[in-house]
């Protein structure tokens, strides 16, 4: 039964995405093995122009690239794809021969040589209230026959120095701290002082630009209305999408990108949702200043403005804009597309489409590819405006608590499966809650604070109750949604050591070792351990605590622990100036850790002894591990200079995590002037070289020189190959097309001639079918890492067994097999959604194939 469900859910997915097809995508290939690590990283300035016009560069995170486009021509012609660190998300130029790439999980910048194409420098930065019995009356009214509410929380907005809830009641004596609204910080950079601070523009703030004429600067964002209390005021109103305008001197402007929308009503007519700028993101000036461009993620658009906010055109755009950049010189915009690794190219005299170009190689998974569009996309809404991403960012969280409760809702039951006696229902009038993450929820039981959605398809109501369309999005949309949403992978956590192991320290400082221990073998909770609820793989056992136990008003589900490090910078002291304005439990109310284990329910030591176990747990809390080790982003880069020998301990460090598991290890760099790759496997590097000699990592280091730097990397266990060998999983090492002619990241394109042979198997899985859908026939194509006995059949949407391919031992390597639509003894089959499927050694994988008439 599990495996029709996976199987129908499968069928919903594809059919949904059918239609999806647009020119010139990036080229990209179904994922055969586990080669890739879904996590969505943000992009802020993705594409930049070198001073002198002639060159756009663009950031493909998906395959940790830096794209090099020349654009004296017709149109942008890829010259060079350069490796840089783990998912980068953003790119400044500073000369016409020098880049910098910030790299999101690496934690680091990519000084990257635009006269070798090669990283020549790797820059480490480092990462990343309860008020009482008398709450405003609700409104609307609370539904009759619903028990009393719990006792919750309650928001309240700092305004004209003064702490107020919504109904204007003041609630200084009850908050003694402040939250400066600094959304934006202007800096010197001679005399390294700030110059200028302004906010009240935008809750997240996506873009900035700069007019080169004036100095005004531009943002992009959304607000976020936390003021209005409960999901039916909220529906098909959460967020407006803005862009302020801030001079250097004067007041800042301030402009909705959606004048159009009626929101005193939830859902709005198609023409409304049409014409909707959703989820702003990067913004831009033209060279006179007289234009700004800002791109809409989430409605797939361009917005043109006038130099004082009037909102002049709304421009169609390849899908899922982030990056927007003008080239005056050429007359030219160039927008860079996420959905599909895309770059287009506009007239800024027409605003016409001139072209569009991939970036490069996408190794991104299609199951992700295809259901992205529905998490971001306006048209979930009621207004065209809003999406899941709106509040969830790139599938995270908005660091911000909203009150969502409904007063017009029902009781939700207890979930199944949870062993304390004492839960009860669930209240609508919930009280406000703290947006959780996205990431990494597969495993975590039933989701929400208080566990009261079942699953991932449990929030498709949403989209009608809070994203205010008339009706839930199909079931094949929610479905394709979730295969986006659920391999979304936290990055590993920056508070632990290169080997994976906690900060110590003497007794009287804190210890995330000693917490570490603590945690796991220190009864502290009824005779129970920390890690007996919160298990320590993934920081939860999925349960639920009833209320007394938890000393609160409510059940709540034992929470996961994996991104606490991300929520300080928050106190509750009197006259404090907080950075946020929110940190930890449910509703944000808890300023700190060591003041959360201060819980009466929890048996530490009396006195000074027991505050020093809750700082040596505190600190192991915020190094906890996320499921990924430090090392996977790791790199350092080798020029052949002095510098090096301080270099290696850090190489010999990642070497040693690799062998361990905690990561695959590869080197990038450039041997007499040609790109090249290896990976690190049983104690030596492999090169991307059929018939090229192994090397130790003193003869790799010895190969580092001016403009042929080397840069070693740690990435995700089982990316290696891909990363190092093969980019394009083609069956073929990278070095090896390249002296053939055919391209390394173009599945399509494979040695035609000479001895060049794949350098065995890319693993064992089921490709896909291509064409895919298609008329006539399409070829189903899998690999073998070894010779085995195979069996290929192809399903209908019913799981009835249709036609058998291929029944028999197969050798290791790749394989295709042609499918003529047909079922068993040659009767031809209806259009309509079909599955192939690979079965071998007790696994088996499916893909959809979809035929047409």
């Amino acid at each position: 039964m599990r495996r029709l469900l996976a199987t129908l859910i499968t069928a919903l997915a594809c059919a949904a995405v059918v239609s999806a097809v647009l020119p010139r995508r990036g080229v990209t290939r179904t994922q055969a093995a586990n080669d890739f690590v879904h996590f969505e990283s943000g992009h802020v300035h993705p594409l930049a122009l070198t001073p002198d016009g002639t060159r756009l560069l663009a950031v493909n995170t998906a395959d940790d690239q830096l794209a090099v486009f020349s654009v004296t021509g017709a149109t942008p012609l890829l010259m060079a794809e350069i490796p840089v660190g783990l998912e980068p998300v953003s790119v400044a130029v500073r000369s016409n021969g020098e880049a910098w790439v910030v790299n999101q999980l690496s934690d680091d910048v990519s000084i990257v040589n635009l006269a070798t194409n090669n990283v020549r420098a790797t820059l480490h930065v480092g990462d990343e209230a309860e008020a009482g019995d008398s709450l405003p009356a609700p409104v609307p009214p609370m539904r009759a026959g619903l028990p009393a509410a719990p006792k919750v929380g309650l928001l309240a907005q700092y305004t004209s120095g003064h702490w107020r809830d919504v109904s204007g009641k003041l609630w200084d004596s009850k908050i003694p701290y402040t939250v400066p609204l600094v959304e934006l910080v202007k800096v010197d950079a001679a005399s390294r002082t700030i110059t200028q601070v302004r906010g009240d523009m935008a809750t997240i703030l996506m873009g900035a630009a700069v007019d080169p004429t004036t100095g005004t600067c531009a943002l992009s964002g959304t607000y976020a209305l936390l003021e209005t209390r409960f999901e039916p005021n909220l529906r098909g109103h959460t967020t407006e999408a803005r862009v302020a305008l801030v001079p250097q001197t004067g007041p800042t402007t301030v402009v909705g990108l959606n004048p159009h929308i009626n929101y005193s009503v939830p859902t709005g007519p198609q023409s409304e949702r049409d014409s909707s700028l959703a989820i702003p993101t990067s913004v831009t000036w033209s060279p006179d200043g007289q234009r700004v461009y800002v791109s809409a993620l989430g409605s797939s658009k361009l917005g043109v403005l006038s130099a004082t906010g009037a909102l002049l055109a709304r421009v169609p755009t390849v899908a899922g804009p982030t990056g927007v950049v003008v080239d005056g010189q050429h007359a030219r915009i160039y927008v860079l597309g996420r959905f599909h690794n895309q770059l287009q190219t506009l007239s800024t005299g027409t605003l016409q489409s001139l072209g569009v170009t991939s970036i490069g190689f996408d190794p991104t998974p299609d199951d992700i590819v295809n259901g992205r569009k529905f998490f971001y996309s306006g048209l979930t809404s009621g207004h065209g405006d809003q999406a899941c991403a709106s509040c969830h960012i790139f599938g995270d969280m908005d660091n911000l608590v909203w009150d969502l409760g409904n007063p017009l809702g029902d009781m939700s039951p207890v979930p199944p499966g949870m062993i304390d006696p004492l839960l009860a229902q669930a209240h609508p009038m919930k009280g406000p809650m703290a947006t959780q993450s996205l990431r990494g929820l597969t495993n975590t039981g039933v989701l929400h604070w208080r566990g009261d959605r079942a699953s991932f398809m449990a929030f498709q109501p949403a989209t009608q109750s809070l994203l205010g369309l008339a009706s839930p999005i199909p079931d094949s949309e929610m479905v394709a949604m979730s295969q986006f949403v659920l391999p979304l992978s936290y990055p590993p956590n920056p508070n632990q050591f290169l080997d994976r192991t906690f900060r110590d320290a003497p007794v009287g400082t804190p210890s995330a070792e000693r917490g570490r221990q603590f945690f796991a073998n220190t009864a502290v909770d009824a005779g129970r351990t920390c890690s007996f609820c919160h298990s320590v793989a993934i920081g939860t056992n999925g349960q639920l605590i009833d209320r007394f136990a938890l000393q609160e008003a409510q059940d709540m589900k034992v929470p996961q622990l994996r991104n606490l490090y991300q929520k300080t910078g928050f106190t509750d002291a009197p006259g404090a100036v907080n950075k946020r304005g929110f940190g930890f439990t449910h509703n944000g109310s808890v300023d700190n850790l060591f003041d959360f284990l201060h819980f009466p329910g929890f048996a530490f030591a009396a006195g000074a002894d027991g505050d020093a176990q809750r700082r040596d747990v505190e600190a192991y809390l915020l190094s906890f591990d996320t499921g990924l080790a430090p090392a996977v982003g790791s790199e350092v880069t080798f020029d052949g200079g002095p510098g090096d020998a301080a270099r290696v301990a850090r190489m010999d460090t990642l070497a040693a995590r690799a062998t361990a598991g905690d990561c695959d290890l590869v080197a990038h760099g450039r041997v007499d002037g040609a790109r090249r790759n290896w990976l690190y496997t049983g104690g030596v590097w492999h090169a991307d070289r059929t018939g090229v000699t192994d090397l130790s990592s003193p003869a790799l280091r010895a190969l580092a020189g001016p403009g042929s730097e080397l840069t070693v990397i740690g990435v995700p266990p089982g990316s290696g190959t891909r990363m190092a060998l093969d980019r394009d999983r083609d069956g073929y090492l990278n070095g090896d097309e390249i002296v053939a002619g055919s391209d390394p990241a173009n599945p399509a394109s494979i040695p035609l001639f000479t001895g060049v042979t794949p350098d065995g198997a890319t693993g064992t899985g089921l490709r896909g079918a291509r064409p895919n859908p298609f008329r006539g026939a399409t070829a189903i194509e899998w690999s073998l890492a070894h010779d085995a006995q195979v069996e290929l059949a192809i399903f209908d949407v019913t799981g009835r067994e249709v036609r058998v391919l291929v029944r028999g031992t197969s050798p290791a390597g790749a394989h295709r097999m042609d499918w003529d639509g047909r079922a068993t003894g040659g009767r031809s089959l209806g259009a309509g959604l079909y599955f192939a499927r690979l079965r071998l050694d007790g696994q088996e994988w499916t893909k959809a194939v979809v035929k047409l008439d």
